[in-house]
C-alpha cells in the first residue's frame, strides 16, 4: 500500500517543485520581478501573487490534462492538436509555439546567464562574462550526463525553497514594525501615481503570463501522468508553492518599503539590513538560492528544448550526447549574447514583450479552445483513461 501511495504522489509533487524551480529564476529569487510587478504598488501589490497564480495555474492546468490525454513526449504533441484538430492548423500553431517558446527560452535562460555571472563577479571578482561562459559549460555538462532531468530538478529545489521561505520569515519578522506600518498607514500608499486595483490585477495577469512558458516542460510532464487525479494534485500543490512563496517575498519586502525601490535586487537589499553572525549566514544562504535559482529554471528550460529539437536534429546526427549537447549550447549561447543587456534590461524589456505576445497566442486561446479539446479527447480515450485511473489507484 505504501509502494502505491509513493507512485501516484511522487511524480506530481516532484513535477510541483520542478515548476516553482521554473519561477524561481533571477528575476524572483533576487526580488526584481516582485519590485517591477508588485512592490511599487505598495500594499495593494499583495494582489499580484493572486492573480498572477491563478491564472498561470489554470493555463498549465488546461496544458497538462491535454498532454495527459494526447500521452505528449514534447509540446508539439500539444500544440499541433490542442487549438483544433486540425493538420493545417496544427502546422500554423506549432511554427508560431516554436518561435514563441525558442525566444521565451533564450530570454529566461539570459536573465540566468546574467544573473550568475554577476553573482560570481560579486563574490569573487570573475570577470562578467567569464562568469557567464562558466555557467554556459555547467549546464551543458548537467544536462548531458544527467538522466531524469526533471525529478533530479524537483529534488534540488526543495532546500531551495525552505531556505527562501526561512529569510522571507526573518525579513517579515525582522521588519515586523515597518511592514505594520506599510498595511495601515500613508506609507503603504502606492509609487505608480493614480493606481488602482485594475492596474494591479492586470500587473499580476501580467506576471503569470511571462510564467506560462513552463508550458514546454508541463506538456513533458503531463504525458508521463495516469490519471487526472494526478494532474489536479500537480497543479493544486504548484500553485500553492508558487503563490505562498511569492506572497511571503512580497510581505518581506514589503516591510521595507518603500526605501528597498532604489535596490535593483530588493531580496539583497533585504538581506544587507541585518549585520552580525545572522547577516552572514543569511547571505550566504540568500546567494545559494540564488545560485540553485539559476540552475533549476534553465534546466527546466533546456529540458523542454531537449525534448522538441533532438529528435529532429536525430535525424542527421546519431549520436543522443551530441544531439543534446547541440540544442544546450545554441540556446545558451543566445542567451549569452542577450546577457549583454543586463539582468534589469533582460527582465524589463524581454519578459514584458514576451508576456504580451503570449496573451493573444497562447493564454486566451488556450483557456478557450483547451477545455474543448480536453472534453473531445477524452471521449476517444475513455475505455484507456479508465483503466488508467483505476490502476493508479
Amino acid at each position: 500500500m505504501k509502494q502505491q501511495l509513493e507512485k501516484w504522489y511522487t511524480a506530481p509533487i516532484l513535477s510541483a517543485l520542478t515548476w516553482f524551480g521554473f519561477h524561481c529564476g533571477s528575476g524572483f529569487a533576487s526580488g526584481s520581478q516582485m519590485k517591477i510587478y508588485a512592490i511599487k504598488y505598495g500594499r495593494m501589490g499583495l494582489l499580484v501573487p493572486l492573480v498572477a497564480w491563478v491564472s498561470c495555474a489554470l493555463f498549465i492546468g488546461i496544458v497538462t490534462e491535454y498532454a495527459r490525454l494526447v500521452q505528449a513526449k514534447s509540446y508539439r504533441d500539444v500544440g499541433k492538436t490542442i487549438y483544433w484538430d486540425s493538420p493545417v492548423i496544427g502546422r500554423i500553431v506549432l511554427l508560431v509555439w516554436d518561435l514563441m517558446l525558442f525566444s521565451a527560452m533564450i530570454v529566461s535562460s539570459g536573465a540566468c546567464v546574467s544573473g550568475l555571472g554577476t553573482l560570481l563577479e560579486n563574490l569573487f571578482g570573475f570577470p562578467y562574462f567569464v562568469g557567464c561562459a562558466a555557467f554556459v559549460v555547467f549546464m551543458t555538462l548537467l544536462m548531458c550526463f544527467s538522466g531524469q532531468i526533471v525529478n533530479r530538478l524537483g529534488k534540488v529545489t526543495i532546500p531551495m525553497i525552505v531556505l527562501f521561505v526561512a529569510v522571507a520569515a526573518i525579513g517579515i519578522w525582522q521588519g515586523a514594525p515597518g511592514l505594520r506600518e506599510v498595511m495601515t498607514t500613508a506609507r503603504g500608499a502606492s509609487a505608480v501615481e493614480g493606481a488602482t486595483l485594475g492596474t494591479v490585477a492586470w500587473s499580476g495577469f501580467t506576471y503569470g503570463c511571462i510564467q506560462i512558458s513552463f508550458l514546454h516542460t508541463a506538456s513533458i510532464i503531463g504525458g508521463s501522468f495516469r490519471s487526472r487525479k494526478q494532474t489536479w494534485t500537480f497543479v493544486i500543490a504548484g500553485f500553492l508553492i508558487n503563490f505562498l512563496c511569492m506572497l511571503l517575498g512580497v510581505l518581506a519586502i514589503l516591510a521595507y518599503y518603500p526605501d528597498c525601490m532604489s535596490s535593483e535586487m530588493p531580496m539583497l537589499y533585504l538581506v544587507t539590513r541585518f549585520s552580525g553572525p545572522v547577516g552572514a549566514v543569511l547571505l550566504i544562504v540568500y546567494n545559494f538560492i540564488l545560485f540553485m535559482a539559476y540552475i533549476t529554471t534553465a534546466g527546466s528550460l533546456l529540458t523542454g528544448s531537449i525534448a522538441r529539437y533532438k529528435p529532429i536534429i536525430g535525424k542527421v546526427i546519431h549520436s543522443d550526447f551530441a544531439c543534446k549537447a547541440i540544442v544546450v549550447v545554441v540556446i545558451m549561447s543566445g542567451a549569452a549574447l542577450l546577457a549583454a543587456l543586463g539582468l534589469e534590461g533582460v527582465l524589463s524589456k524581454g519578459y514584458g514583450t514576451l508576456a504580451k505576445l503570449k496573451m493573444p497566442l497562447w493564454f486566451f486561446p488556450i483557456m478557450i479552445l483547451g477545455p474543448i479539446s480536453i472534453r473531445r479527447v477524452s471521449r476517444r480515450t475513455r475505455p484507456r483513461s479508465a483503466w488508467n485511473t483505476s490502476s493508479a489507484r
